[in-house]
């Protein structure tokens, strides 16, 4: 094995290089197989053909998806729940008001309106969560995050921030 920072040829599968300092996985300037030197882009070695190991991110970043899309999740299911309730509160008050409907017409469909826009973003919140655990496309988890805010934004805030430092971790 070789070290993929510094192309020092490593004995077993050791946690540090002792050439570089670096975990022997993070870089990717050299073939781990053969040692040979190699494009940071490639997906193979060109002199060995051995496929080449990705480069491992900085362990204080992993945790970030996965911490935002649970903020996010939550918040959206909390968003959920408003929606349905402020739709609910519309439904609640046109009953009581069947009468006036031509006087309080507006503020019902307002109700309405304000009801199912709350849902529907709580829906996007939701499902940039799951693609934030995922760590796939990283759009749709930071517009699921920013989506969040109008629900909890003391959960909103945080996911937004680890989804903008994690960019880095999704495919």
């Amino acid at each position: 094995m070789f070290c993929r920072n510094c192309g020092k040829e490593l004995v077993g599968t050791p946690e540090i290089c002792m050439g570089c300092g670096a975990k022997p996985l993070a870089g990717n300037s050299f073939c781990q197989a053969c040692g040979a030197e190699t494009n940071p882009l490639a997906e193979t070695c060109t002199k060995c053909g051995a496929r080449l190991a990705k480069a491992v991110s900085p362990a204080g970043i992993a945790w970030m998806p996965t911490a935002a899309g649970i903020l996010s999740i939550i918040a959206g299911v909390v968003g959920l729940f408003q929606g349905i309730a402020v739709a609910a509160v519309g439904r609640i008050v046109g009953m009581a008001w069947i009468y006036e409907w031509w006087v309080a017409g507006a503020p019902l469909i307002s109700f309405w309106i304000a009801g199912i826009i709350l849902i529907a973003i709580a829906i996007v919140a939701i499902v940039g969560g799951i693609f934030a655990l995922r760590k796939r496309v990283w759009g749709m988890a930071l517009a699921g995050t920013i989506c969040s805010l109008p629900a909890l934004w003391i959960l909103a805030i945080p996911a937004i921030v680890f989804i903008a430092l994690s960019k880095q971790e999704f495919k």
